[in-house]
C-alpha cells in the first residue's frame, strides 16, 4: 500500500512541474515587455517602401498640361483620392463579412480527455441509508470526443440583417466622401492651374524687366558718386528704383509656387518639370460663363450635394438602429443539432444525434422598452434635424457662391480695363522715351505697372475660375460617370471634359425651390442624381393633359378686345397705353396650345364660345418668364425687342401678359412670359438666346393649379 502511494506521488509530481514550469516562464515573459524604439533599418524600410507607393510613376507627360488632364491626373494620382478609394473598398469589405453574420454556427470540435486515475464512484442506498460498498466506474481513463454542431438564433439573424443594412449605407456613405474630396480636388486643380497660367505669362516678362532696373540702379549710383545730380534727386531717384525692384521681386515671390502646387495636386513628385498649356487670348479675356439661375442651382444641390446624402444614408442607418433596438427586445429562439462521438468504451452508443429548441427572454427588457424606444425615435429626429439644418446651409453657400461669382465677374471686367489702359499708357512712354521726352525710370515705372496690372487681371481671372468651381462645388456637381469602360488617363481626361461642358444644360432644368415646395413632383420632374451619362440625363416627356367637355363662355363677361389664346404672336401683339383702363378678365383661363390660337383682329369681332380646359393634376405647360414691368406697355414694348431680336414670329411662340396687383400699394404689376413650345427644351433654347441678350428668362412648367391662379379672374389679367 505504502509502495503504490509514493508511485502516485510521484506520477502527480512528475505531471505537476511541467505545468508550474511553463505558468512561470510565461509569467516572466509578460513582466519583461518594455517600450522599444524603431531600429535604423527599419525606419529605413518603412520610408523606402512609403516611396515606393508614393512615388510610383505615372503616364509620361509627353505634352503640355491642359486644365482636363491636369484634374484627370488628380483624380488618378492624387493620394487623398486613393485614401478615399480605400475606404470605400474597406467598407465594402466589411459589408460582405457582415453577409455571413447571418449565417448560423457549425461549429467542429475535437478533443481529448484522460486522467491518472479512474473515475469510480460508491452507491447510497436511499431507503436505508447505507453505502452499498461496491465502487463502480462508467469512464474510460482516456477517451477522445469529437463534436459537429448548429447553432442558430432567430433574434442574432434578425440583428445581423439590419447591421448588414447598415453596413450598404456605410458603403455608400464612404462613396459620397470620395466624391466630396474629387470635388474639392477639381476645385483647388482649376485654381492652382489658372494661377500657373498667370505665372507662366509674367514671370517671362519679370526677367528682363529685372535687368533692366538693375543696370538703371547702377546707372544711379554711378551719377551719385560723379555728382552729375543734386544729392537729393539722385537719392529719391535710386529709392524709387530700389523700391520698384522690391515689387518685382516680391511679385517672383508669389507666382514661383503656382505651379509646383499644381504638380504637387496631380500627384508628381516634388521639383518635377512639366508645361502647361497655355490658353488662348480670347480664353485670357473672356470669364466662364455661367448660365443656371440660382434658384435652379439651389434645387440642384439639395438633390446632389454629397453632404446632404450622406445624411441621408445616415438617416437609414439610424432607422435600423431603432430596429436593432426593439429587436434586442423580444425573447431569442435558439435551434440546434449536433453529431456527437464520444470513445468511451462503457457507452452502449458512441456516436449519435441530438438536437432541441430553447427560448429566453429577459424580463427586464420590459421595463426599459419605452426608455429605448424614446432614445432611439430621438436619434432619427436628431439625424432628420441636422439634414434640414444642412439644407439650409447648402442654400446659403449656393446663394454667397454666386454672388461672390458675380461680384468678381464685375471686378474682371474693371481689371480687364484698367489693365488695357496700363498697357496704352506703357507704349506712350515707351515712344517718349525713345523720343527723349521722358527719362528711363519713368519708362521703368510705366512697365512695372503694366506688369502689376496684367498680373493683377490674370489672378483676379483665376478667382473668378476659383469662384465658378466653388459654386460647382456648392451644387454639388460631379462631371465625373459613376461607371466609365477604363480608368487611363485619356479615358478620364475626355470624361472630364466632357463632365465640365454639360453640367449646366443639366442643372438649367431643374424646378426652382418654391415650385418644389408648391407643386407635387411627376416623372417629368424627377432629376436623378448628377452624372454626364445620356441615360440619366434624358429628360421625362411630360404626358398629354387631359381635356374636359368645354363649356359656353358668357357673352357679358368676355371683352370684345381680348385675344381668345392666351399666346398671342408677337406680329399681333399690340401694348395697351398706360393710360387706357384695363380689361376685363377673360372667361377661359387655361392656354390653348398654339395650334388653335386665333388671330388678334378675328378676337375683337367675334367672342369664342368654348376653350379646351387642362382638369389634369399636373398640366405640362411650359413657358418662359421673362420680367415684372410696371405696364402692359413697357411689357410690351420688351417683347417687341425681344421677337425682333430672337425673331420668333412664324414659330408659334407668343407673349403672354398677366398683370396682378401688389397688395402693399396697390399698384399693377404686368408679368411678361413666353408660351407655345413643344416641349421644355425648346423653351430652354429660347431662354439661353435670350440671355445672350443679357436679359433674364426662367423656363418653368405649370400645373394645372397654377394655371387657373395665373388666369382666374382675381386681380388677373389676360394676355393683349
Amino acid at each position: 500500500m505504502k509502495t503504490s502511494t509514493a508511485h502516485l506521488r510521484r506520477r502527480l509530481l512528475s505531471s505537476v512541474v511541467p505545468v508550474a514550469v511553463l505558468t512561470a516562464s510565461l509569467l516572466a515573459a509578460g513582466c519583461a515587455v518594455k517600450p522599444e524604439p524603431l531600429t535604423a533599418e527599419e525606419n529605413l524600410a518603412r520610408v523606402r517602401k512609403d516611396l515606393g507607393v508614393v512615388l510610383t510613376p505615372q503616364e509620361p507627360l509627353t505634352k503640355a498640361v491642359s486644365m482636363d488632364e491636369a484634374m484627370a491626373r488628380a483624380i488618378k494620382y492624387n493620394l487623398d483620392e486613393r485614401v478615399k478609394l480605400m475606404e470605400v473598398a474597406v467598407a465594402t469589405d466589411q459589408l460582405d463579412l457582415s453577409r455571413y453574420d447571418m449565417l448560423p454556427r457549425v461549429v467542429a470540435a475535437a478533443g481529448y480527455v484522460g486522467r491518472n486515475n479512474d473515475a469510480g464512484s460508491e452507491s447510497l442506498n436511499l431507503a436505508t441509508g447505507r453505502r452499498t460498498g461496491e465502487s463502480t466506474t462508467a469512464t474510460d481513463r482516456h477517451r477522445r470526443t469529437g463534436d459537429l454542431a448548429f447553432t442558430w438564433n432567430v433574434l442574432d439573424f434578425g440583428v445581423s440583417y439590419l447591421r448588414a443594412r447598415q453596413n450598404a449605407n456605410l458603403v455608400l456613405i464612404a462613396d459620397e466622401r470620395r466624391r466630396r474630396v474629387v470635388q474639392g480636388i477639381m476645385q483647388d486643380v482649376r485654381t492652382a492651374y489658372w494661377r500657373a497660367v498667370a505665372a507662366e505669362r509674367l514671370l517671362k516678362r519679370l526677367a528682363p524687366l529685372e535687368k533692366r532696373v538693375e543696370g538703371a540702379r547702377r546707372d544711379a549710383r554711378t551719377l551719385e558718386a560723379l555728382r552729375v545730380q543734386a544729392p537729393l534727386q539722385a537719392l529719391n531717384y535710386t529709392r524709387t528704383l530700389v523700391e520698384t525692384l522690391r515689387q518685382l521681386q516680391s511679385l517672383r515671390r508669389e507666382l514661383v509656387s503656382s505651379k509646383s502646387q499644381l504638380g504637387a495636386l496631380m500627384g508628381l513628385p516634388p521639383g518635377e518639370p512639366f508645361e502647361i498649356e497655355m490658353p488662348a487670348a480670347s480664353v485670357m479675356q473672356s470669364p466662364p460663363k455661367l448660365d443656371v439661375g440660382a434658384e435652379a442651382l439651389e434645387t440642384y444641390a439639395l438633390l446632389n450635394r454629397p453632404e446632404l446624402l450622406e445624411e441621408s444614408y445616415n438617416q437609414r442607418i439610424s432607422a435600423d438602429e431603432t430596429w436593432r433596438s426593439l429587436l434586442k427586445l423580444l425573447p431569442g429562439i435558439d435551434v440546434n443539432a449536433a453529431l456527437r462521438y464520444d470513445s468511451n468504451s462503457f457507452l452502449l452508443n458512441q456516436r449519435w444525434a441530438d438536437y432541441g429548441a430553447r427560448i429566453s427572454w429577459n424580463l427586464i427588457n420590459l421595463v426599459s422598452a419605452p426608455a429605448t424606444k424614446s432614445y432611439a425615435e430621438a436619434q432619427e429626429e436628431l439625424v432628420a434635424f441636422r439634414r434640414q439644418a444642412l439644407s439650409m446651409a447648402v442654400l446659403s453657400q449656393v446663394h454667397v457662391a454666386v454672388l461672390q461669382y458675380r461680384e468678381l465677374k464685375q471686378e474682371f471686367a474693371l481689371t480687364a480695363e484698367q489693365a488695357d489702359l496700363d498697357t496704352r499708357i506703357r507704349s506712350q512712354y515707351t515712344n517718349v522715351g525713345e523720343a527723349g521726352q521722358v527719362g528711363e525710370l519713368g519708362v521703368i515705372q510705366s512697365e512695372v505697372t503694366a506688369l502689376l496690372s496684367d498680373l493683377r487681371r490674370d489672378l483676379v481671372l483665376a478667382d473668378l475660375h476659383n469662384a465658378y468651381a466653388r459654386v460647382m462645388v456648392s451644387a454639388g456637381v460631379d462631371p465625373l460617370p459613376e461607371t466609365m469602360a477604363a480608368d487611363d488617363l485619356p479615358t478620364l481626361t475626355q470624361a472630364v471634359g466632357r463632365g465640365l461642358s454639360s453640367w449646366q444644360e443639366r442643372a438649367s432644368g431643374m424646378q426652382r425651390v418654391k415650385d418644389l415646395m408648391a407643386a407635387p413632383r411627376t416623372a417629368a420632374q424627377e432629376v436623378p442624381k448628377d452624372t454626364p451619362t445620356d441615360s440619366r440625363a434624358e429628360a421625362v416627356k411630360p404626358e398629354a393633359p387631359k381635356l374636359e367637355t368645354p363649356k359656353p363662355v358668357p357673352v357679358a363677361a368676355a371683352p370684345s378686345a381680348v385675344s381668345a389664346s392666351p399666346f398671342v404672336p408677337a406680329s399681333s401683339a399690340s401694348p395697351v397705353p398706360a393710360s387706357s383702363p384695363a380689361p376685363a378678365p377673360a372667361a377661359v383661363p387655361a392656354p390653348v396650345p398654339a395650334a388653335a390660337q386665333i388671330p388678334a383682329p378675328a378676337a375683337q369681332t367675334a367672342v369664342p364660345t368654348a376653350a379646351p380646359v387642362a382638369t389634369a393634376s399636373f398640366s405640362p405647360v411650359i413657358q418662359a418668364e421673362l420680367g415684372a414691368y410696371a405696364s402692359h406697355r413697357l411689357a410690351g414694348q420688351e417683347w417687341g425687342i425681344i421677337a425682333k431680336r430672337l425673331g420668333t414670329e412664324g414659330n408659334g411662340v407668343g407673349a403672354l401678359y398677366i398683370a396682378s396687383r401688389r397688395s402693399q400699394d396697390g399698384k399693377t404689376i404686368v408679368q411678361l412670359r413666353a408660351g407655345g413650345f413643344a416641349d421644355r427644351a425648346a423653351a430652354e433654347r429660347f431662354c439661353h438666346r435670350v440671355k445672350d441678350s443679357q436679359r433674364e428668362c426662367t423656363v418653368r412648367t405649370l400645373s394645372a393649379q397654377e394655371q387657373q391662379s395665373d388666369s382666374g379672374p382675381a386681380d388677373r389679367l389676360a394676355s393683349l
